[in-house]
């Protein structure tokens, strides 16, 4: 389980960690039902799960090219090659060559649990194609095209802090030094499929938060692509019911300890607003 919390008052940080390309992708026993889940979305919520841009065409088909080989060396339980195509053996599903880069994209969503966006190679650098079935209360329509100021503009304090770092680590970031980082919240729902505001549950208590609430954990990479230069950003969710991670005292007594550095209004943006006093006192 990743577990980033230290007990430390909050500071917004990149918090960057050189990756090992062998661990860019994370399979577990949730990825049959979430690629189906995903699947799902892009069949009814297609509008809001996956958007291109034209500019982005060759970096996505370079990124398929890219993880195809990845995925079939790194994961060859989980993914083959035959006549018809690319095989995902978790679901069964085939996808041969695709015809164009918006389905090519279409098909990445289906292959991992990660969800995919496409940075552009040059400054500014831009969202410029996404496949994002699992957000955490932000949409993609909302992003696309816009630059990490932009996209990053609800987070409290994160241009005058790390707007600067974070635009030119983008800029900068070379190919052979992918990066992961982690980032987190809690949810009163396990739903995976959050793209905006959430009313949130109105039974909570400080008598029973803790039965109800989930850690949600992303684990992002970035990596540039040698060809295209494009900048690829990955996000992996986990989500654990809060009551099994309290189970640890070591790490019932960090979390208390970080939620208590949390500011109110980081808090909030993270979608906690309603239950972030009950999530307190329970701890």
């Amino acid at each position: 389980m990743h577990f980033p919390f230290t007990g430390e008052p909050y500071k917004p940080q990149m918090g960057l960690f050189p990756l090992d390309l062998n661990d860019w992708i994370e399979v577990d026993e949730h990825q049959a039902s979430r690629l189906e889940r995903k699947r799902e979305l892009l069949q009814k919520e297609r509008d809001t799960v996956l958007r291109i841009l034209p500019e982005s065409h060759e970096a996505v088909l370079e990124l398929r090219r890219i993880l195809r080989g990845h995925l079939l060396a790194v994961h060859p339980d989980h993914y083959s090659e035959s006549d018809a195509g690319f095989l995902v053996k978790d679901t069964g599903r085939v996808f041969p060559e695709p015809d164009s880069a918006p389905e090519a994209l279409e098909q990445i969503a289906q292959w991992t649990q990660e969800d995919w966006c496409v940075l552009s190679p040059r400054p500014p650098v831009r969202l410029i194609a996404g496949a994002v079935c699992f957000p955490s209360r932000w949409s993609l329509k909302d992003k696309i095209g816009r630059d990490s100021d932009a996209i990053h503009g609800p987070v409290p304090k994160f241009k005058e802090s790390i707007g600067r770092p974070t635009a030119g680590f983008l800029e900068r970031m070379s190919v052979d030094k992918p990066m992961w980082r982690l980032n987190w919240t809690i949810h009163d729902s396990d739903e995976l499929f959050c793209p905006g505001p959430h009313p949130g549950r109105t039974d909570l208590t400080e008598s029973n938060v803790l039965e109800h609430t989930f850690l949600r954990m992303e684990r992002q990479t970035l990596r540039r692509l040698p060809g295209t230069q494009a900048v690829v950003f990955s996000i992996r969710n986990h989500v654990h019911p809060l009551k099994e991670v309290l189970k640890d005292p070591e790490r019932r007594r960090l979390l208390k300890e970080s939620l208590l550095g949390l500011p109110e209004e980081t808090a909030d943006y993270k979608g906690m607003r309603h239950f972030f006093g009950l999530l307190k006192k329970a701890l």
